[in-house]
């Protein structure tokens, strides 16, 4: 029964090989946690782990949810791949676009109610989309800057869990 289980296990995973060897989490299956934002160089840019709630973005295939801190927020994506529409999990680029966000309570403040603007200043952009692990990805403005921002993710769930 063991060798037979085991058996099958090789082959569903030959089949599927890409499945079995891929631990790369896909931007649709997790919660991304925004650990950076990078504005300026030689800026403090962590998000501390004092902030009581962290900052987080959950991307649909057309749609994008998160939570800037502060409060809720929501609106379209579209990923592009080589000047291509492209599939989620193959984009080189993104774009947030009608993003709505909650109105902001008097209670914000801190460095909660700073990642909060930054946020808000930084998504409704284009942004390069570079996957720097298994687990982070990059969001690098897309303009025409020398030291151009950026936002840097890490996914909530491990790879293939």
């Amino acid at each position: 029964m063991n060798k037979a289980l085991k058996t099958a296990g090789a082959l569903l995973c030959g089949g599927a090989l890409v499945s079995c060897a891929d631990t790369t989490v896909r931007m649709g299956d997790s919660t991304w946690l925004v650990t950076n934002i990078y504005l300026f160089p030689g800026d403090e840019n962590v998000v501390s782990d004092l902030v009581a709630t962290q900052p987080s973005i959950d991307f649909g295939r057309t749609s994008v949810t998160g939570f800037t801190g502060c409060v809720p927020f929501q609106g379209r994506v579209s990923f592009d791949d080589g000047g291509q529409r492209g599939d989620i999990n193959r984009a080189d680029h993104i774009t947030f676009s009608e993003l709505t966000f909650d109105e902001l309570p008097e209670d914000c403040l801190g460095q909660e109610r700073l990642i909060h603007e930054d946020l808000v200043a930084l998504l409704p952009e284009a942004f390069e989309l570079s996957h720097r692990s298994d687990t982070e990805i990059l969001l690098t403005s897309d303009v025409d800057a020398l030291d151009r921002p950026s936002i840097r993710l890490v996914s909530w769930v491990s790879p293939n869990s």
